[in-house]
């Protein structure tokens, strides 16, 4: 049977109606709401407008959930609580819930590495960062919310604060969305230039990252700190983990254009691993689904 399966972010829900093939039979979205009440109202509204069967509804979440009480208990992005037992209709429907980059690292790993790989690292790139660690086969959720991967401490501008109060996390100066709002920036004070144009025309930040513009210095300046940012990310979670390979993913993953070339050249220029091979870097294999996907997945794999 199929299921709703929905992807939350702090801007944006995607939702997808999903076969048990993982074929999306229906997809859409709508903006995070601000409050618990407003967020049922808009699942219950969702229910109902759907005109496919399903039998399911998966949530995946960027924050800490209770998956026994069926409750979001807290994240940065979204601050709030939500009971999802006060949904319409809670009972007709098998619910499942969960962090939305667990989800999304678990469902990449069981049907695309698995078979070559027993240690992934998943970082989701949107309004945040999210993450989920797979080791030995397995995801690690330690006391239950590990792989919020977006606060680990490892951000060049220690003084930007983070939305979870600390300072220098990853997440407060590397997001997707702190891509967007620097070339929003850039392209104010530079209007004449490539990158402007480009941005103008696609309003994604990963445009940042597209190696066919001439970037001027300042433009190149902003692209290394996001690039030396991303890359320290990811050498502390090697050293912390050692895993064998890291999957980028999230809002960004559908026009990644050379992110992942910069970020590897970044990590030859400034760091050595003599005896240990670093992981392989890689985009997503569902680009920007692997959410959906993802929270499909608890269902299909309960």
């Amino acid at each position: 049977m199929n299921c709703l399966a929905i992807d939350v972010g702090g801007t944006s829900v995607k939702y997808g109606i999903v076969d048990k093939d993982y074929k999306i039979l229906q997809s859409g979205s709508f903006p995070t709401p601000s409050n618990e009440a407003e967020f049922l109202e808009s699942i219950n509204n969702l229910v109902y407008e759907i005109k496919l069967e399903f039998s399911a509804i998966s949530v995946a979440m960027p924050g800490f959930v209770n998956q026994a009480n069926s409750e979001y208990l807290f994240g940065t992005n979204i601050p709030f609580s939500i009971d999802f037992k006060k949904l319409k209709n809670f009972d007709k429907y098998k619910f499942f819930l969960d962090n939305d980059g667990n989800v999304a690292a678990f469902y990449e790993y069981k049907n695309y590495f698995y078979t070559e790989f027993k240690h992934l690292i998943m970082l989701t790139f949107g309004t945040g960062i999210g993450g989920g660690i797979i080791s030995d086969g397995k995801l690690l959720r330690g006391q239950g919310s590990a792989g919020e991967l977006g606060h680990i401490l490892t951000s060049i501008q220690k003084d930007v604060k983070c939305n979870c109060g600390k300072s220098g996390c990853l997440e407060a100066t590397t997001s997707a969305s702190k891509w967007t709002e620097i070339c929003e920036s850039l392209s104010i004070s530079e209007p004449n230039s490539e990158l402007a144009n480009r941005f103008k025309k696609l309003k994604v930040g990963s445009v940042l990252f597209d190696n066919k513009i001439n970037f001027s210095v300042s433009q190149k300046l902003a692209q290394n700190e996001i690039i030396e940012n991303i890359s320290n990310g990811l050498v502390s979670l090697f050293e912390i983990f050692n895993n064998e390979i890291f999957v980028l993913g999230g809002s960004m993953a559908s026009q990644p254009f050379d992110l992942i070339n910069f970020i590897e050249n970044d990590l030859a220029k400034r760091f050595k691993f003599p005896s240990r091979k670093f992981p392989r870097i890689q985009i997503s294999t569902q680009k920007g689904y692997s959410g959906i996907l993802g929270a499909a997945s608890l269902y299909f794999n309960e």
